[in-house]
């Protein structure tokens, strides 16, 4: 088993009991390149994020799966050196970040808190969230943006990139989570992290997530409904923009993702 996958799983396994399958596979699907839309995304998240850039601000990223998104903002800031703050109920996640940022001896605080939890005694600049929306139940939404108005600051901004809609085109038009698995599955086995794949333990963990991941893209919220859980929350609208996602093919169906990128002020 490849050192990156086996560390989730240990750390997983470790802190969160069964959440240890769930690091296994998306450290799995990131490192062969099945899940890898934050690259694709970062130069247009980097053009609306760099006019509020500035040394010493307070950044929290609002959840995190990986090292990936603390990654990308380290990117986009530099050379500026922001404080940045991850935010997550996961200790999985957490000790990932932790991990990575002591291993590049990186200056990235960890906070174990419940998103919708936050009570403002702690107040950032700017916040960010990418994809967060999407794991949580749209009557929540309400709530999470309004527990992060409350952690931002005056004059502070946050930076919400959810999935908005996903559909198949052609072939299996209702087996959203049938067609994730068999792309996945076949993207893993042609790349660098063919030998977990090739495991029959692996392949249950990724068929169980594909279920998952079907039935939580069916639930998405429309950008409509975001838009107006953020004004309920006392939030201006200061830009919306869509993220272009390739097409994720396999056999004669196609998964097609919209994202909203959406920058709302205090």
């Amino acid at each position: 088993m490849p050192a990156q996958a086996r560390r989730a799983l240990a750390v997983g396994r470790a802190l969160c009991g069964c959440d240890g399958h769930y690091h296994t596979v998306w450290g799995t699907l990131r490192a062969s390149g099945a899940s890898n839309s934050l690259k694709s995304e970062e130069p247009l998240l980097a053009s609306l994020i760099k006019p509020h850039v500035r040394d010493g601000a307070r950044v929290m990223i609002a959840g995190v799966a990986d090292p990936g998104v603390p990654c990308a903002i380290g990117r986009i800031y530099s050379p500026a050196m922001p404080v940045l703050t991850v935010v997550d109920r996961c200790k999985a996640s957490l000790e990932l970040v932790r991990q990575f940022a002591a291993t590049k001896e990186l200056a990235c605080q960890t906070l174990n808190l419940n998103l919708l939890e936050l009570d403002g005694t702690e107040r950032w600049d700017q916040i960010v969230l990418h994809y967060t929306p999407d794991f949580l139940d749209p009557p929540l939404h309400g709530r999470l943006f309004q527990a992060l108005t409350r952690a931002l600051k005056p004059e502070g901004i946050i930076v919400c990139a959810a999935m908005t809609a996903t559909a198949v085109i052609g072939e299996r038009e209702h087996e959203i989570g049938g067609v994730y698995y068999d792309y996945t599955l076949k993207k893993v086995m042609n790349g660098p992290m063919a030998e977990i794949a090739a495991s029959d333990e692996f392949m249950d963990m990724l068929r169980a997530y594909s279920v998952l991941w079907g039935r939580r893209r069916t639930n998405l919220p429309s950008r409509e409904q975001l838009i107006r859980s953020m004004r309920n929350a006392g939030l201006s609208i200061l830009s919306e923009d869509s993220a272009p996602r390739q097409h994720r093919i396999v056999g004669g169906a196609a998964l097609v993702d919209s994202c909203s990128i959406i920058i709302a002020g205090k």
